[in-house]
């Protein structure tokens, strides 16, 4: 019959609606009730059901009614499937085959209750095409306007005095749902809202069994439980990204009561309230953080914050020409490890002082601690004086390209940050600051030099577990053939060896490690493990 995909949200795309936005020489032969309407087809099958999404207006000049004898269709039957395919209303255009709506159709329009219309012949199809694509970029163009107005109104809900209630209130009376926010413990903290629907008891035994999923698993999940009249929604607040084996731990829940499921916009605006509600909970959990902290925070992990709000924050909050790029800046102490971090340093007083000292350093206020390491964002080129003031203070950074902020768009920082992240690990194991944009990309440069180091020795353990003279001559020979790219007298040559001799010992090395040297996805690997040995 079609497949089922959710509706364009908004009342004004409905049959009715969209008749108003017609000319006045469409006659309603038959008014079965308003509809909601998401599509216009033009059809002359016999059977146009396979082809339709539920709710459409079907568009039809009659053709199938027309044959003759035992190719007839039979309008009972028409009709009956374009019900059963859920088509909201069935335009009927006169000429060129009828010069009126036929009797037969008009009477199993009313009899099964579709709503009939008729379109004269100055009208065309593609123009009733063209005005309902007109109207959908309309609508479309109200659900952004509504989004982004909704996202401003919660975000300046979390920079007021009671940022967690105000911001359930704003969203409750959005979505028209209940909201509760539960803490890590399964407290109660915040409610909003007093829909209630039937069945009070199964409400709350469905509140109490997608609150006990969500605070029990970790990632990424939206649990969903039925009621008798509605449904229940809840998403976790979770604590960040995961740090080494420490897997995201969760550190709430909002949990939704609504009467039925979500529409696309109303799920967009909710999103972007949890996204807010983990950075509250993040900021509760480390300890008091200061407003410029949260505007960081904000910037660097909210995918819905407006431009607008964004270019201000930035404006307040960074130093610097106005016109100058902004980039990302990441830095630890040289004995900092990635696997070792928590995910979160405990308290915030202890990391105050780093924090002040950033600012200075950086000339900016946009200034976090996450996951053992300070972020920055700043307009502060990364010169041979910035890294030297930041090793000075102890620090080895590394430096993302800049962005600016009239082109920069949701996630731009975030994806600045990871960027800057990908080379803080060389940067330590080298113990000097490094701007990505030095950096040529490499597939060897998404492995922390640890981690690269172990699979190393792992791969070459044939090899490196010999007596020192025998293996080190073994991974001379190998490194100095590989880079001359397999080529004997090259290789020969390069370690002063006999050509038979550098045979003999590559097919040495091809044994021990059990590995065909002719391919070269293996030497490659080989060459790899070389460079982290």
């Amino acid at each position: 019959m079609g497949f089922n995909a959710p509706l364009p949200e908004g009342p004004s795309l409905t049959v009715s609606g969209f008749l108003a936005q017609l000319p006045d020489d469409i006659r309603v032969i038959h008014d079965a009730g308003d509809q909601p309407l998401r599509w216009v087809e033009p059809s002359d099958l016999d059977d146009p059901t396979p082809y339709l999404l539920d709710h459409e207006l079907l568009l039809t000049s009659g053709l199938p009614l027309r044959r003759q004898g035992t190719e007839a269709v039979d309008a009972d039957a028409f009709v009956r499937r374009l019900v059963a395919a859920e088509v909201s209303a069935l335009g009927f255009g006169l000429e060129p085959y009828f010069s009126e709506v036929p009797a037969g159709l008009v009477e199993a329009c009313s009899r099964q209750g579709l709503t009939l219309w008729e379109i004269p012949p100055t009208l065309p199809f593609a123009a009733i095409g063209l005005t309902f694509s007109r109207l959908l970029e309309s609508e479309s163009a109200r659900m952004l306007r509504d989004v982004a107005d909704m996202s401003r109104q919660l975000l300046r809900s979390v920079l007021g005095e009671r940022p967690e209630q105000d911001l359930l209130t704003a969203l409750s009376r959005r979505v028209g749902a209940r909201l509760e926010l539960y803490g890590a413990r399964g407290q109660l903290r915040f409610t909003a809202g007093t829909w209630k629907g039937h069945g009070a008891e199964s409400e709350a035994a469905a509140v109490a069994d997608a609150l006990e999923a969500t605070l029990a698993g970790s990632g990424a999940r939206v649990e969903h439980r039925g009621t008798e009249s509605g449904e229940v929604v809840s998403f976790p607040l979770r604590s960040g990204r995961a740090s080494g084996r420490t897997s995201e731990a969760t550190l709430g829940a909002l949990v939704l009561v609504v009467p039925r499921p979500l529409a696309p916009t109303e799920h967009s605006i909710v999103t972007t309230a949890v996204g807010l509600l983990e950075v509250l909970a993040r900021q509760r959990t480390a300890g008091d953080l200061s407003p410029s902290q949260l505007a960081a925070a904000l910037l660097l992990g909210a995918e819905g914050l407006p431009d607008q709000i964004a270019e201000r924050l930035l404006a307040e909050s960074v130093g610097g020409p106005r016109r100058a790029p902004v980039r990302v800046v990441v830095g630890a102490r040289p004995d900092w490890k990635a696997e070792s971090a928590p995910a979160a340093r405990p308290g915030g007083l202890d990391i105050l002082p780093e924090v002040l000292q950033w600012r200075r350093l950086w000339d900016t206020k946009l200034v976090i601690h996450e996951g053992g390491h300070l972020v920055a964002l700043t307009r502060v080129h990364p010169s041979a004086e910035s890294f030297a003031a930041a090793e000075k203070a102890g620090y080895v950074v590394a430096v993302s390209p800049g962005a600016q902020v009239a082109a920069a768009g949701a996630g731009t920082y975030s994806d600045l940050r990871d960027q800057a992240l990908s080379v803080l690990p060389r940067a330590l194991d080298e113990r000097r600051s490094i701007s990505a944009e030095e950096v040529a990309p490499s597939f060897a440069a998404l492995l922390p030099p640890e981690a690269g180091k172990l699979l190393a020795r792992e791969l070459l353990a044939p090899l490196t577990e010999l007596s020192a003279p025998r293996g080190e001559l073994l991974l001379r020979v190998l490194r100095a053939w590989l880079e001359a790219n397999g080529s004997w007298d090259a290789s020969a040559s390069t370690l002063g060896l006999h050509r038979n001799s550098v045979r003999r010992h590559i097919g040495a090395v091809s044994e021990l490690l059990g590995r065909d040297l002719n391919d070269a996805g293996v030497r490659a690997e080989l060459w790899m493990a070389l460079r982290f040995l």
